[in-house]
This record gives C-alpha cells, structure tokens and sequence, in this order.
C-alpha cells in the first residue's frame, strides 16, 4: 500500500497530556467528588433524561448550537450538587482542562510531518475555543473544530471535512485519536486509523503508515 499523505489529528488527550488527570486535578481543587463528575458527564453526552438540564448537553455545545457560557452555567449547576459553595460557573470547561498541557514528542511530530510535505489537519470535539493555545495553528493546514463546523466526531462528516480541507481522499489520510468509537468511524471510511495511548506506541505507528521520521 501507498504511504498515506495527509494526518488528522485530535487535540485533547493525544496532542495533550491526560484529560483525566486534568479532571482529577479540577475535583481535588473543587472538591467535587469524581463519582459525581463521571455520573454528570456521563449524562451530558449520552444518557440524560428528556428534558433534563443535561440532555443533550456536550452535543449541543459540541456542534455550536449552544454556547459555552451556557454549557457552563448548566454543568455548573449539576456539579455542585452536595457542595457548601456552588462552583463559580464562568471559564468552568476552562478551568476543567486547565491540567491538561502539551505534550511535546506527539506535537513535534505534527510539525516534523508536515515539515516533511504531510498534509495535517486539527480534527476536535470543541467546549469553545479556550483549550486551544493560538500558535496551535501553525503545525496544521486545515483545523476542524467542531463548534464552528456543526458537526462532531464520530459523525463521518466531520472526517471527510478534514480530508476535503487539505485536498486528500480519505483513503490517502491517517486519523488519530484516543477514543476508540472516534477512531472506528474514521476507518470505515477508509482513513487508516490509530488509536492513541502513548506517544512512544503512536509515533512509530504513523512513520510507518506515513513513511517519514517523526522522532
């Protein structure tokens, strides 16, 4: 098989240090249980009672039909359930992924590869823009974020955007991410995909798809 020409790439949790460590952080700063915080996520994305504050919650901030102020103060709001003083809801998604920093061998890699003629394209879920450090752009060509392109991942839209955005078929492209039903949508439209854990496995996973040294 030809090498694959084109990278898409998810920011939080592959191009950044643990989300969950971020998270634990946030609780113990808090005081938010993380049994709380799990069951509250776990709402906001999938399984809220109709009409709940939380149904639909991370889907409509997600795809930018709701924005993030709102987000915030309706997390806000579940989250400080069982506390003496109710979380500040303002910068709230902030502060939640405020732990979570680069990491510095899977970013290098972007810039080697695209130094290296790749074409690379920023494929993220968005709780607004906070999380996203402004020269974050000059390692990518294209950025689908998916608050301003109405849809998210795992939505197949979402993947052919990115690949149409740097000029690539899907099958020329490789797609990494941490969540595995992410990285299983982006395969069944013929993106080779990788599903990232640590950037000692993924890095030599994509100098072999894409045949370029990335480390």
């Amino acid at each position: 098989m030809a090498a694959r020409r084109g990278l898409l790439v998810d920011y939080g949790g592959v191009l950044t240090t643990s989300l969950a460590v971020s998270f634990g952080a946030f609780c113990v700063e808090t005081g938010v249980d993380p049994a709380r915080l799990k069951e509250v996520l776990a709402a906001a994305y999938a399984s809220a009672p109709p009409g709940s504050d939380l149904d639909g919650l991370v889907v409509s901030v997600e795809t930018g039909r709701l924005p993030v102020e709102e987000f915030d103060r309706k997390l806000a709001a579940a989250l400080s359930q069982g506390l003496e003083v109710p979380l500040e809801e303002t910068g709230l998604a902030a502060r939640m992924f405020a732990g979570a920093g680069p990491d510095p061998k899977m970013t290098s890699a972007v810039s080697a590869a695209r130094a290296a003629g790749i074409r690379t394209a920023l494929v993220s879920n968005t709780w607004g823009r906070h999380a996203y450090p402004d020269g974050l752009t000059g390692s990518f060509d294209a950025m689908i974020l998916s608050g301003e392109v109405g849809v998210r991942k795992p939505d197949p839209e979402i993947y052919l955007l990115a690949a149409e955005r740097i000029g690539l078929a899907p099958e020329e492209c490789v797609f990494v991410d941490d969540i595995p039903v992410n990285v299983e949508s982006a395969r069944a439209l013929g993106i080779a995909g990788v599903l990232h854990r640590d950037a000692a496995i993924t890095i030599p996973k994509l100098e072999a798809l894409l045949e370029v040294l990335l480390a």
